[in-house]
């Protein structure tokens, strides 16, 4: 039986007080489960360190990653497990596509800008 793939979003927020290179090796690690599970990466984005609302484990201020991709339910499940185990992650957020988004994002359109 052959998986439906699908357009997805993620939105990661890392602990700043972590290592560059422990969340360039994360960052790494979560495409390649993308790209080896046969999907593939439209879009990723560093979009910085932007203060948080509120408080998060102590946290005032987080660095934001966006990965646009096209996988199935089966990286999904994979990706999810990884990040629930990795502490340096105070937050993530999932979110499915109608099309592939291959543009620079808002986010990163500001910051043209600027």
């Amino acid at each position: 039986m052959e998986s439906i793939t699908r357009h997805y979003e993620l939105v990661l927020m890392f602990d700043i007080n972590q290592d560059e290179s422990m969340t360039a090796s994360t960052l790494d690690k979560y495409k390649s489960v993308i790209t080896e599970n046969s999907g593939s990466i439209h879009r990723f984005e560093d979009w910085g360190i932007m203060k948080l609302a509120y408080l998060i484990n102590k946290n005032n201020k987080a660095r934001y990653y966006l990965i646009n991709f096209e996988s199935n339910c089966k990286t999904i499940d994979e990706l999810t497990n990884l990040i629930k185990f990795n502490d340096n992650i105070i937050r993530h957020l999932f979110l499915i596509q109608d099309e592939k988004s291959t543009e620079p994002s808002v986010m990163m359109q500001s910051k043209e800008k600027a």
